[in-house]
C-alpha cells in the first residue's frame, strides 16, 4: 500500500489514540511501581528504562491527538504519572498488580496487545500517524523480549510454569479480550484505506500462543470483527 496523505484526520482514530495513550500511561506507572520491588536489581533497572519509554509513548500519542483532533498543538497538556485515566478500554487495568507474576502477565499479555494495534497503525496511510507509530513499534519489540524473558525466568525456577503465573494469565485474558473489543474497530479504518488489511488479533494470538499453550490456556477470539 502506498503512503497517501489524507486531507483531514479520520474521526475513528481519535478515541483509539486516546485509548492507547491511557493504556501506555498505566503500563508506565506499573513499571515504575515495580522498579524497587522487582526480584533483582538488574530487573528493576530495566523496568525504569521501560517505564521511561512507555511514558514517552504516552506523550507522543497525546501530541498526535492534540495536533490532529483537538487543535491544541504544542499547547496540549503533557501527560504525567497520576493523570486521571478516563478511556473505558484502559480503566479495567487501573488497579495495581499485587505480585510479580501478575506484573509479568500484564507485560506479556497486555503490552503485547498494545504492540499488535500499534503495528497495524504503523503501516497507516495517514502520514502523521505512520511517522509517529513506526518508532514506537521498534521499541515495543524490546518490551516483548523483556517480558518473555521475565516469564521464562519464572518458569525456570521450578522447571515448569508456576501456578501463580498461570492464574495471573488466566485472570488477565478476559480483560485483554475486552480491551481489544473496546479499543476500537479497525475494520472502519481498513475500509477507508487507512490501515492495511490485517487483523491485529491474529498476530497477537500467534505471538502469545506458545506461551499460553505451555500453561494449557486458550485464547478465544472476541466477537468484534475489527479487533
Amino acid at each position: 500500500m502506498g503512503k497517501l496523505k489524507t486531507p483531514s484526520a479520520p474521526a475513528a482514530l481519535g478515541p483509539l489514540i486516546l485509548g492507547l495513550r491511557d493504556s501506555k500511561l498505566i503500563l508506565a506507572g506499573e513499571m515504575t511501581h515495580w522498579m524497587i520491588r522487582a526480584p533483582t536489581l538488574e530487573t528493576g533497572i530495566a523496568l525504569a528504562a521501560l517505564a521511561q519509554v512507555e511514558l514517552g509513548h504516552a506523550q507522543m500519542l497525546n501530541a498526535v491527538h492534540a495536533n490532529e483532533f483537538s487543535g491544541e498543538g504544542k499547547r496540549a497538556k503533557r501527560v504525567v504519572f497520576g493523570d486521571e485515566i478516563t478511556h473505558p478500554a484502559a480503566l479495567p487495568f487501573v488497579p495495581r498488580t499485587k505480585s510479580w507474576p501478575e506484573m509479568v502477565a500484564l507485560m506479556c499479555l497486555w503490552d503485547s496487545a498494545l504492540a499488535s494495534i500499534l503495528e497495524a497503525l504503523a503501516a497507516s496511510s495517514y502520514t502523521p500517524l505512520h511517522n509517529t507509530i513506526g518508532k514506537m513499534c521498534e521499541e515495543e519489540a524490546n518490551h516483548w523480549i523483556f517480558a518473555r524473558g521475565a516469564a521464562a525466568d519464572l518458569m525456570a525456577r521450578d522447571g515448569r510454569v508456576p501456578e501463580a503465573l498461570t492464574e495471573a494469565c488466566r485472570a488477565l485474558i478476559p480483560r485483554v479480550q475486552r480491551w481489544f473489543e473496546t479499543i476500537g474497530d479497525l475494520s472502519r479504518l481498513r475500509r477507508e484505506g487507512l490501515v492495511p488489511d490485517t487483523v491485529p488479533m491474529a498476530r497477537y494470538a500467534s505471538r502469545l500462543g506458545p506461551m499460553l499453550e505451555d500453561m494449557k490456556l486458550a485464547w478465544r477470539a472476541p466477537a468484534a470483527a475489527g479487533a
